[in-house]
């Protein structure tokens, strides 16, 4: 996980609803289209560190190649979400705290804009220093994901959920007080996120 050293540096140095609405006419991309072809695993890399990650397919779940031990995050967002952009350093700091527990992977969805752009206009003006993939595989990842947690409503973002083991955990429902929930939804309080990540933390390990 050197990238996340290497991009933390450089950020140190530079020193309640979902989000849909497309961006001003500027920043509006054609949506990428969703493919429905499911693989039994994806790689996928960091938009400017190089770093690759290879995402296997087990058990109904997610797990990195090479790092089986820790605790996925899998973060819905797009460069013109206001939540996603208010929450950026906030999942920089968990994942920077958790480092060798937790790891972060952004996918990029609903527009279609370069690494480069992202790097600028998000990671760097939003203080997003974790894992950001871009990936072409992006959407059937997430498409994925909504079909293991039986997800049906169209998704909105920020969205995202916790995977360990294999398995996508119960997470804090903050809407409907759901005990079985296990997806975040729009914005989230970084101290909600934290809360539960450290009662995934303490479960023993399959």
């Amino acid at each position: 996980m050197k990238f996340i050293y290497t991009l933390f540096a450089l950020f140190t140095i530079l020193v309640f609803t979902g989000c849909n609405d497309k961006p001003e006419q500027e920043n509006t991309p054609p949506v990428k289209e969703h493919t429905t072809v499911a693989q039994s695993s994806y790689t996928i890399e960091d938009i400017s560190s190089g770093e690759k990650f290879v995402l296997k397919r087990e058990n109904g779940g997610f797990v990195v190649e090479g790092h089986e031990d820790k605790v996925i995050m899998f973060d819905m967002y797009a460069t013109y979400c206001p939540p996603c952009r208010k929450e950026a350093p906030h999942l920089t700091d968990l994942q920077v705290k958790y480092l060798d527990k937790l790891l972060i992977i952004a996918l990029n969805t609903f527009e279609d804009v370069s690494d480069t752009y992202i790097d600028d206009k998000f990671r760097y003006s939003y203080g997003a220093f974790y894992f950001i993939s871009n990936s072409k595989h992006n959407n059937i990842i997430i498409d994925t994901i909504l079909k293991d947690i039986k997800y049906e409503p169209s998704m909105q973002i920020p969205f995202k959920v916790i995977l360990k083991d294999t398995k996508y955990q119960k997470l804090t429902d903050i809407y409907g007080n759901n005990p079985n929930n296990n997806f975040y939804l729009g914005a989230i309080s970084s101290s909600v996120i934290e809360k539960d990540l450290k009662k995934i933390f303490e479960q023993p390990q399959n």
